[in-house]
């Protein structure tokens, strides 16, 4: 029996990096949509436009943007003495 893996994971109405960091760093791998934008994979905690999409300015700022906030929000946070 085959699964169907195309469903969206996660629908974004608004784009705000901060929050879709927030989700896609607790969920490792699968699919969301933003408005606005599409959709995208989450691969291993980053987010991946499709093929189609990589040739889109603002596709890729925006996936470079949310994949930078990801890494932010992994670092440790070091407490200043």
């Amino acid at each position: 029996m085959k699964l169907n893996r195309s469903t969206t994971l996660r629908s974004f109405k608004k784009y705000q990096p901060r929050q879709i960091a927030k989700f896609v760093k607790g969920f490792f791998n699968g699919r969301i949509f933003i408005a606005g934008l599409g959709r995208f994979r989450v691969i291993e905690g980053k987010v991946v436009a499709y093929k189609h999409l990589k040739t889109e300015q603002k596709i890729l700022m925006a996936v470079s943007e949310i994949n930078q906030v990801v890494a932010e929000l992994s670092r440790p946070k070091v407490a200043i003495a």
